[in-house]
C-alpha cells in the first residue's frame, strides 16, 4: 500500500496532479525516497491516495521532467540516482524534514480551512461565524470571586493542592449531578466524569469504542467535531439524514439493518447545525432501534440549556435505564468557549474506562477551574447569568429571523430555532457558493458555509448565521450586506424576480415562501 501521507485540496487552485508531484518531491529531496528506489505502480498509488489514475501517471510526467524520476518500459518508475562528478559544496542550511512521511494515519486528518481562523488584517465587523458570545454580558463580579475562592482559605487551597480523583472535582460533580436533574436526569457524582470539554468527550468516547473500520452513524448534516473525532480514528461514517423533527429514524432502521455500527451519535435537544429538536416520537423510535440491535447512543447535549420558547424535553438518557445512552454537556455555550470544562454522564463501566483513557493523556483537567465552576453552581451565579443570556440571545435571534424575512430574496429557507446560539438557511438554486463566500467577506461579512456540516462534502447550497456575539444593529447590517450579495449572485431571472418582490409593501411580503425547513 502506498503511504506518502498526501491530502489533495481538491479546492486548492493547483491540479491534484500538480499537487502530488510537489508532494513526492519534497520527500525526493528530503531523503525520504531514496534514489534508485521504486515508485508504486500508478494504479496502486491513485487507489490508496483515492485519485484517478491518469492523475498520477501526469504527477509521475511532471517528475520526470525535472529530472527527479526515470521510468523504464516494462520495470517501472524509479527515483533518479545522481550522475557522478565533483563533490558539491554543503549546503548553507539543513534540509527541512519530512514530517508528513511519518505522520501516523489517526494524525493525517487535517482541520478543513474554512474552519481556520488565522486571518491577515482587522477583524471583519459582521462575523456571524459560531464558537463565540457577549463578552459583556459575562458575570465578571461573580467569576473573580468564585475563581479567587479556592485560595482564600488553607483548607480550601489544602484540598485544591491534594486533589487527586479521576473523575474530576468531587464539588464541582455533584453541583453537576444536581444541575442536571432539570434534564431529567437521576445521578449523582459517582456518575460523572469531569473532561475538557464536549470535544473532549467525542474524543474519549471515539478512543474507547471506535477502531479503524468501524461504522459510526452521524447526522447529516451533523456537528464537524464529531465528524472530526470519529474520522481521526479511522472510523466509516455513515450519515444519517435530518428532517423537520431531527434525525430520521426510519432512514436509521435501514442502516441499522445492513450495518453493525459501534456507535449512534446525536444532537436531540438542539440538532447541530438546523437547530430543530428530536421529536417524541422519533425518540422513542430511536431508543427502541438502540436496544434492539444493541448499539450505544452518543447524546451530545451541548446548547439545551440556551432555550427560548416552549418547555425542553427531557435528555435521551433519561430515559435509559440499561445505560446504553452515553450523555455529554458542556459549560461554554453559557459562559465562554475558553472554560474547557465539559462532563459525561455513562454507565459506571464505561465511565472507569474512559476515565483511564483520560488519564493516559493529562491526569485530569486543571482544578482551580473545576473549583470555580462548582462555586457558580453551588450559589446559582451561573442560573442568574443564564438567564440574562437567554433573554439577550432570544432578542437577538429575533432581530435575525425578521431581517432575514424583511432583506433576503424569495428561496432563501431558514426556520428560526428554539434553542441554540445558530440559524441554518437555504439558498436559492444556481448560487456559487464560492462567489458569495467571497463576495460577503469582501462586504465584512463572515458565516461558517454549509460544507462543514456534510461529512461527503455536501452543503454548498446552505449556511450558518450565529447570532450570540452581535448585537442588534450589527446583526441587521450585516444580514442586509449578506442579502445584497446574494441578490447580486442570483440567475438573471431569479434577479428580476427579487427585484419585484423588494419593492412589494412589507405587509404583502409572502413570508411563508421564505421561512420553511432547511
Amino acid at each position: 500500500m502506498f503511504d506518502v501521507a498526501f491530502h489533495p485540496d481538491r479546492q486548492g487552485p493547483a491540479p491534484i496532479a500538480r499537487q502530488l508531484a510537489d508532494h513526492l518531491a519534497g520527500l525526493i529531496a528530503a531523503g525520504r525516497l531514496a534514489a534508485g528506489s521504486k515508485l508504486p505502480a500508478s494504479r496502486e498509488v491513485a487507489t490508496s491516495l483515492g485519485v484517478a489514475r491518469n492523475t498520477v501517471t501526469a504527477a509521475y510526467e511532471m517528475l520526470a521532467t525535472r529530472g527527479l524520476v526515470t521510468a523504464h518500459v516494462g520495470q517501472g518508475t524509479f527515483v533518479a540516482v545522481a550522475t557522478r562528478g565533483p563533490a558539491a559544496p554543503a549546503a548553507a542550511t539543513p534540509r527541512e524534514f519530512a514530517w508528513d512521511g511519518l505522520l501516523a494515519r489517526s494524525a493525517r486528518l487535517r482541520l478543513p480551512d474554512m474552519l481556520l481562523r488565522s486571518e491577515s488584517g482587522p477583524p471583519l465587523p459582521f462575523d456571524f461565524r459560531g464558537g463565540r458570545v457577549e463578552p459583556s454580558l459575562l458575570p465578571a463580579a461573580d467569576l473573580r470571586w468564585a475563581f479567587a475562592r479556592p485560595f482564600q482559605q488553607r483548607a480550601r487551597l489544602a484540598a485544591l493542592a491534594g486533589h487527586a480523583d479521576a473523575h474530576g472535582w468531587p464539588p464541582l460533580r455533584e453541583e453537576i449531578a444536581r444541575h442536571l436533574a432539570g434534564r431529567g436526569l437521576a445521578c449523582d457524582a459517582a456518575d460523572v466524569a469531569v473532561v475538557g470539554g464536549l470535544q473532549h468527550a467525542i474524543d474519549l468516547v471515539a478512543g474507547l469504542l471506535v477502531e479503524p473500520g468501524d461504522a459510526v452513524v452521524v447526522e447529516q448534516p451533523g456537528y464537524f467535531g464529531a465528524t472530526l473525532a470519529f474520522a481521526g480514528r479511522g472510523a466509516d461514517l455513515l450519515g444519517v439524514e435530518v428532517d423537520d423533527e431531527g434525525l430520521r429514524t426510519d432512514r436509521l432502521a435501514r442502516v441499522l439493518r445492513l450495518r453493525r455500527p459501534k456507535l449512534v451519535y446525536v444532537t436531540p435537544a438542539t440538532q447541530s447545525p438546523t437547530g430543530v429538536a428530536l421529536s417524541p416520537a422519533r425518540r422513542a423510535e430511536l431508543l427502541a432501534l438502540a436496544d434492539e440491535h444493541q448499539v450505544p447512543i452518543f447524546e451530545d447535549d451541548y446548547d439545551s440549556d440556551l432555550r427560548y420558547r416552549g418547555p425542553a424535553l427531557p435528555a435521551l438518557k433519561a430515559s435509559d435505564p440499561a445505560g446504553q445512552v452515553i450523555y455529554a454537556g458542556t459549560f461554554s455555550k453559557i459562559l465562554f468557549p475558553g472554560l474547557r470544562v465539559g462532563y459525561v454522564v455513562a454507565a459506571r463501566p464505561l465511565l472507569a474506562r474512559l476515565v483511564t483513557m483520560r488519564w493516559r493523556a493529562d491526569f485530569g483537567g486543571g482544578v482551580v477551574e473545576q473549583a470555580a465552576l462548582a462555586t457558580l453552581l453551588t450559589t446559582r451565579g451561573l442560573d442568574r447569568h443564564l438567564r440574562r443570556v437567554r433573554r439577550l440571545y432570544a432578542e437577538r435571534l429575533e432581530v435575525l429571523a425578521s431581517t432575514l424575512a424583511r432583506t433576503m430574496p424569495p428561496g432563501v429557507r431558514w426556520r428560526a430555532p428554539a434553542s441554540g446560539h445558530h440559524l441554518w438557511v437555504g439558498l436559492p438554486a444556481g448560487v456559487d457558493p464560492d462567489a458569495l463566500h467571497e463576495a460577503a467577506r469582501a462586504r465584512g461579512v463572515a458565516y461558517t458555509r454549509g460544507e462543514v456540516f456534510f461529512a461527503d462534502g455536501r452543503g454548498g447550497d446552505q449556511l450558518s448565521l450565529a447570532f450570540s456575539a452581535l448585537d442588534a444593529a450589527a446583526i441587521r447590517e450585516g444580514v442586509g450586506r449578506l442579502a445584497a450579495v446574494l441578490r447580486s449572485l442570483l440567475p438573471a431571472g431569479a434577479r428580476a424576480t427579487s427585484r419585484r418582490a423588494a419593492h412589494r409593501p412589507a405587509a404583502h411580503t409572502p413570508t411563508r415562501r421564505r421561512h420553511g425547513a432547511h
